[in-house]
């Protein structure tokens, strides 16, 4: 359907970014689950991010579960999955066996065995 003006179609009007051929970037979820203290944890799945992408949002549920939002370069999507296999438990997932570098958005939900549901973060007193 044309929308009046040469060259172009509603298609450009409603996904500008959209070129011909070109698909709409697909998200990627993953669950995690870990029996380590919710710090320490925290703590291990930084640093296993931090090598291979930035993490660009993170959601904390009491201290049950927390939500992650990485971007990450698509080549390198399988290796991150694969060291946090080794730091927490994930559920399975296909890897994408990709060389491109197209950005990609991982959201990694995870769930802390011990968590009680009474998350209580100490404030220190401040003096006066």
């Amino acid at each position: 359907m044309s929308t009046g003006m040469p060259g172009t179609t509603n298609q450009h009007l409603i996904y500008p970014h959209r070129e011909n051929n070109c698909s709409v970037m697909e998200h990627i979820f993953w669950t995690g689950f870990s029996n380590d203290e919710r710090h320490a944890a925290i703590t291990k799945i930084q640093q296993v991010v931090s090598m291979y992408g930035d993490i660009i949002d993170v959601h904390l549920f009491s201290d049950l579960s927390l939500s992650m939002t990485i971007e990450i370069e698509e080549y390198k999507v399988d290796k991150m999955y694969d060291e946090l296999t080794g730091e927490i438990s994930m559920q399975k997932w296909e890897s994408l066996n990709s060389f491109s570098n197209k950005e990609r958005t991982v959201y990694l939900n995870i769930t802390f065995a011990k968590g009680t549901g009474k998350l209580k973060i100490e404030v220190p007193a401040v003096p006066g």
